[in-house]
């Protein structure tokens, strides 16, 4: 579950949110639209901890986090929060299937190389489990972004502009691939996005404007 209440935030005097209350249910999904500039990545980074409202407060599950210190946010992140950033990041320096074993090392979670091949498979990119993510297409880094979220089941994902860089096929296949992913771990989806075409996936969505 995930719920905001009376929640703003201010990067200076000219550059300021008020955002309006969300409620989420446990195992419901979330789709928020919006045209650049409203805040929709400043609302996501707001629920996933990286910013701090001016105001408000913002709950997930059981816990108040606008109420946690600082290290104890980023292990309550790393243990529920699944954040998919726009831009994503890797380690250059590791294979597709090493960053994925990473985030497991990360979160002190055994490997589980079937899953790993599973997720790899729905994302269309079974074939680059040796490659180096520098090697991968635009879409094919934003695919990997997603599966290194999905690898470790977290209770919350927050993708923002998840379908920016795909073309209508693997825009339909990553939006299925998210939303069954809530479906079968009884957690929440949040996605951010201009992109219209995601309209019809969801049942429920927010407009910011």
């Amino acid at each position: 579950m995930v719920r905001t209440e009376s929640v703003t935030f201010e990067y200076d005097a000219n550059n300021h949110f008020t955002f309006p209350d969300l409620t989420v249910k446990e195992g419901e999904n979330l789709l928020i639209l919006g045209a650049s500039g409203v805040g929709k990545t400043t609302l996501l980074h707001l629920i996933a901890g990286l910013l701090r409202p001016k105001s408000g407060k913002i709950i997930i599950g059981e816990t108040t986090i606008t109420n946690l210190p600082n290290r104890r946010m980023d292990a309550f992140r790393g243990a529920n929060i699944g954040p998919v950033f726009q831009r994503p990041f890797f380690i250059q320096s590791l294979t597709v299937g090493e960053n994925l074993d990473l985030i497991r090392f990360l979160a002190k979670r055994p490997q589980i190389p079937d899953y790993q091949r599973e997720v790899l498979f729905q994302l269309g990119l079974s074939r680059k489990l040796k490659c180096y993510p520098r090697h991968l297409s635009i879409g094919e880094q934003q695919r990997l972004a997603i599966g290194i979220v999905l690898i470790n089941r977290p209770k919350l994902i927050l993708a923002d502009e998840p379908t920016s860089a795909l073309d209508d096929k693997n825009c339909s296949k990553v939006v299925e691939l998210l939303k069954n992913q809530t479906k079968n771990t009884n957690s929440n989806l949040i996605i951010i996005t201009h992109d219209q075409r995601l309209k019809s996936s969801f049942t429920t969505s927010l407009n910011l404007t």
